[in-house]
C-alpha cells in the first residue's frame, strides 16, 4: 500500500481538510451525494444497496449521503426504492451505517416524497401542494388539505427518528429536482394562499416544521441537511436570486446544517440536473458561490460535473463551497478520495459525464458503469485482479479497442505474458472516432486510462498492423482474445451508385470534402449519442443536413436527461429532423425515402452526400483460423452492442484466462 502523506504534504490540502459539522468533525470536505442506484429488492435494503455506501466510505469519502428513502407508504413509486417506515429495514440500515462509520465515513440517509411527480406509473394517488400538473408526466395531483401536509410532515420526522435508532448520523431533506418540498418552496409549482403558499415564508414552512421536528426528535447533533434548487430553470420558479432568498430566510432560521443544491426540475430544465459530458466542468459554481455568501456560515455543498481532485481542491481554496459533491465521479471509482489524498490522482478511473449510469436507472434499471464491474460488489474499493500463480500463461489480445484494452490489461495484472495487437496506429478503436466529434472529447479518457493500466503492468503493444491468423500462431498464444469489433452495414437502396454514400466511422476517420452549400442527408438508425455528436459535425460543415430515422422518435438509445440536450442541439442547428422514413432509391442525385407505416414516398434533391449509421455486423472472421487455441470472442465481434459490454465482457475475458 502507498506511504500515507503527512498533513503538510497533501497534493489537496483544503480538500482533505476537516470540517466540523453539527457536533461531529469530517474527515475531509469529499461528499458522496444521493444517487438511485435500484439496488433495493421489495422495498428493503440488499448487500448491494449497503455495498454502494460502505465501500465509498472505505475509499475515503468523508460525508456519505444515501439514495432517496421514501417517508409516506401512500406515495411509494416503486419497488427498487427503499422505505423508511418499514421495521424489516432496521436490520440493513445498521448494518449500513455501522460499516461507513467503521470506515471513517458519515452516513446521512436522503429524505424523499415525490408529491405529485410521477417518474413511475401512480399506484396510490399523488399527494400535490397545488393542481398544477406535473412537468414530466403531467401527472395531476391530490391538492392536500393542512391537515393531510401535516401527516406528511410527521412522516418526515418519524423516518428521520428511525434512521437515527439504527445509527444513521443524520439526514438530507430532498427539496430539489421538483420533488414535494421543492413543490413547496417554489412559485412555479405552489399556488396555494394561507399558511403554506403566497409569501416566501410561508413557502418555507413546511421544510421548516419538518426540520424542527426531526430536530426535537433527533437532538441537536443529528445532521439535518436540505438540497433545494439554486436555479428551477422555469419562468416563474426558483430562479438564482430566489434562491438567494430562499436560503437566507431558511439559514436564519436555525435547524439545517448544510445546504446542497441541484440544478432544473422534471421540465426540460431537467438536463441541468445531472450535466454532462456537454456541459462545462463545474458547470454551476457560481450558483454555488453565491448560494454560500446567503448562508451565512451555514455550510455549502458544491456540486454538479466536479470530476477530479483539481476542481475539487477548487471549490475549497476559492469558496465555492465547504463541501464537495461527487456523485458520477465515485460511480466511476469507490476509491476517488483515497487515491488523490495519496498523491495518486492519475489512477482515479474517471468519469466521462455521459450520463450512461444515469439513464440506467431511469429505466428501472440498477445503476451501472461502463468502466466500473465491480459496483456495488464487497471490496470493491480496492479491488484488484487475483494472480493467475502458477498457472500463467501468454496471451494475444487482437483489437485495441475498449474491449481489447481492458481485457489486455486485466490478464497481465493477473501475471499473464501478453501481446495486444491493433490494426490502427493509435489505440482505441470506434471510441476514438467517437472521442473527435464536437463535444465527445472526453470519451477518449476511457481508453488513456486503460493505456496506462496496460502500461503498468507490461502489455506489449503492436499496433498499426493488421492480424491474421498465422501472424497470431506465430507468437505461440495459450490463449486468444479476439475484440475485433464490428462494421456498419450499408442501407439497401437502389440506384445507390447515383449518390455518394460514406458509413459514419468512415466519414469521421476521413471527412470527404465538401462545399458549404451542399445538402447532406444523415441516415440514424442507431440513436446513439454518438451519432448526434455527429449529426453536429455535419451541420457545421453542410448549408443543410436532413436527419432520417425509421423510428417515430430520436435518441431512443441516449438517456432521456441528456436527450433533452440532443433535441436543443439538432434544432438549434437547424437539421431537417425527418422520422418514421427510411431510404430505399437514388436517381439523379436525388435520395427517396419511405415512410415506414404507410408506404407514402417523398424526395430530397440534390443530395450532395448521404451519412449512415446502421446496425453493425460483427468482425469474427479470424476466429475460423484459430483452430486448436484457446479463443474468446469479446465486445463486438462477438455480438455488436455497446460500451458497457465491450468493457465488461473483456474485463470477464481477461479474468478467464
Amino acid at each position: 500500500m502507498p506511504s500515507e502523506p503527512t498533513r503538510g504534504s497533501l497534493p489537496y490540502p483544503r480538500l482533505f481538510s476537516p470540517l466540523p459539522l453539527a457536533g461531529r468533525t469530517l474527515r475531509n470536505r469529499t461528499c458522496l451525494p444521493a444517487a438511485l442506484t435500484n439496488f433495493g429488492r421489495d422495498n428493503l435494503v440488499t448487500e448491494r444497496w449497503r455495498n454502494y455506501l460502505v465501500e465509498r466510505a472505505r475509499g475515503g469519502t468523508a460525508l456519505l449521503v444515501s439514495e432517496i428513502i421514501a417517508v409516506d407508504p401512500e406515495a411509494l413509486a416503486q419497488q427498487a426504492i427503499v422505505v423508511g417506515y418499514d421495521e424489516r429495514n432496521d436490520d440493513g440500515f445498521r448494518q449500513t451505517a455501522d460499516g461507513v462509520h467503521e470506515a471513517g465515513g458519515c452516513l446521512v440517509g436522503q429524505l424523499w416524497h415525490p408529491g405529485r411527480q410521477q417518474l413511475w406509473h401512480p399506484t396510490r394517488s399523488p399527494k400535490a401542494v397545488s393542481d398544477a400538473p406535473d412537468a414530466l408526466s403531467w401527472t395531476v395531483g391530490h391538492v392536500m388539505s393542512d391537515g393531510e401536509i401535516g401527516r406528511v410532515r410527521d412522516a418526515y420526522i418519524a423516518v428521520a427518528a428511525r434512521l437515527k435508532a439504527c445509527g444513521f448520523a443524520g439526514v438530507e431533506l430532498h427539496g430539489a429536482h421538483g420533488y414535494l418540498i421543492t413543490q413547496f418552496l417554489s412559485p412555479w409549482s405552489n399556488g396555494r394562499d394561507g399558511a403554506y403558499g403566497g409569501s416566501l415564508a410561508a413557502r418555507c414552512r413546511f421544510a421548516l416544521e419538518v426540520a424542527d421536528g426531526i430536530r426535537g426528535a433527533c437532538g441537536g447533533d443529528f445532521i439535518i441537511g436540505l438540497k433545494l434548487p439554486g436555479d428551477e430553470g422555469v419562468d416563474g420558479g426558483i430562479d438564482v436570486a430566489e434562491a438567494e432568498r430562499l436560503t437566507a430566510h431558511l439559514a436564519a432560521q436555525g435547524p439545517f446544517d448544510y445546504f446542497a443544491y441541484g440544478q432544473g426540475n422534471f421540465s426540460l430544465s431537467l438536463a441541468d440536473h445531472a450535466p454532462d459530458i456537454y456541459y462545462r466542468p463545474g458547470h454551476f459554481l457560481d450558483i454555488h458561490r453565491r448560494m454560500r455568501a446567503a448562508a451565512a456560515g451555514t455550510p455549502v455543498m458544491a456540486l454538479g460535473r466536479i470530476g477530479t481532485p483539481e476542481l475539487a481542491e477548487k471549490v475549497i481554496a476559492e469558496g465555492y463551497g465547504d463541501l464537495v459533491g461527487m456523485t458520477r465521479a465515485q460511480i466511476a471509482d469507490a476509491a476517488f478520495a483515497t487515491k488523490a489524498r495519496q498523491g495518486r490522482a492519475a489512477e482515479i478511473r474517471p468519469s466521462v459525464f455521459d450520463n450512461f449510469c444515469w439513464g440506467e436507472v431511469h429505466m428501472g434499471k440498477p445503476l451501472a458503469e461502463f468502466h466500473n464491474p465491480h459496483l456495488g460488489e464487497a471490496g470493491e474499493h480496492a479491488w484488484t485482479p487475483p494472480p493467475a500463480g502458477d498457472h500463467r500463461r501468454v496471451v494475444v489480445v487482437v483489437g485495441a479497442g475498449p474491449a481489447g484494452l481492458e481485457a489486455a490489461w486485466v490478464a497481465a495484472a493477473r501475471g499473464h505474458a501478453v501481446t495486444l495487437l491493433g490494426a490502427g496506429s493509435a489505440p482505441g478503436g470506434k471510441l476514438r472516432l467517437e472521442a473527435a466529434l464536437p463535444g465527445r472529447g472526453e470519451m477518449a479518457r476511457v481508453t488513456e486510462h486503460q493505456c496506462g493500466l496496460l502500461e503498468r503492468h507490461g502489455v506489449e503493444r503492436r499496433l498499426g498492423q493488421t492480424a491474421d491468423a498465422a501472424a497470431i500462431r506465430a507468437l505461440k498464444p495459450d490463449a486468444v482474445i479476439l475484440a475485433t469489433g464490428a462494421a456498419l452495414r450499408p442501407p439497401p437502396l437502389d440506384g445507390y451508385a447515383s449518390i455518394r454514400r460514406q458509413d459514419g466511422r468512415a466519414y469521421v476517420a476521413a471527412p470527404a470534402a465538401t462545399a458549404k452549400t451542399a445538402l447532406a442527408v444523415l441516415y440514424d438508425h442507431d440513436h446513439t449519442a454518438a451519432t448526434y455528436g455527429l449529426a453536429d459535425l455535419l451541420a457545421s460543415r453542410f448549408e443543410r443536413l436532413v436527419l432520417l430515422t425509421p423510428r417515430p422518435q430520436l435518441a431512443q438509445e441516449v438517456n432521456y436527461c441528456s436527450a433533452i440536450g440532443v433535441h436543443r442541439c439538432l434544432y438549434a442547428a437547424g437539421v431537417e429532423i425527418v422520422t418514421s422514413h427510411r431510404p430505399v432509391a437514388a436517381a439523379n442525385g436525388a435520395l427517396v425515402c419511405e415512410n415506414v407505416y404507410t408506404g407514402d414516398r417523398r424526395s430530397f434533391a440534390g443530395v450532395d452526400l448521404m451519412v449512415y449509421v446502421t446496425p453493425r455486423r460483427a468482425q469474427d472472421a479470424l476466429a475460423s483460423g484459430l483452430a486448436g487455441i484457446e479463443t474468446q470472442l469479446v465486445g463486438d465481434c462477438m455480438s455488436p452492442r455497446n460500451l458497457l459490454a465491450a468493457i465488461h465482457e473483456g474485463h470477464a475475458a481477461g479474468l478467464a484466462v
